[in-house]
């Protein structure tokens, strides 16, 4: 999820973050963790998306009896 969908979707977590009671540095540390989380998630569904796509290639045609 890229910032945009931070705003778009104004995620609980992130809105339960903003509400908690730390330093400025600690909800930094939060959001920044929550927003390497996303890029990581985003990453695996990436790859999935290739996988899955490339994987029709090799897909053996079906013999007809």
């Amino acid at each position: 999820m890229r910032k945009s969908n931070e705003r778009l979707f104004d995620s609980g977590i992130y809105a339960r973050i903003r509400e908690l009671r730390m330093t400025e540095s600690e909800r930094r540390t939060a959001i920044e963790a929550m927003r390497e989380a996303e890029r990581v998630a985003d990453a695996i569904l990436w790859v999935r998306e290739k996988l899955a796509a490339v994987g029709h290639y090799f897909l053996k045609p079906s013999l007809k009896h």
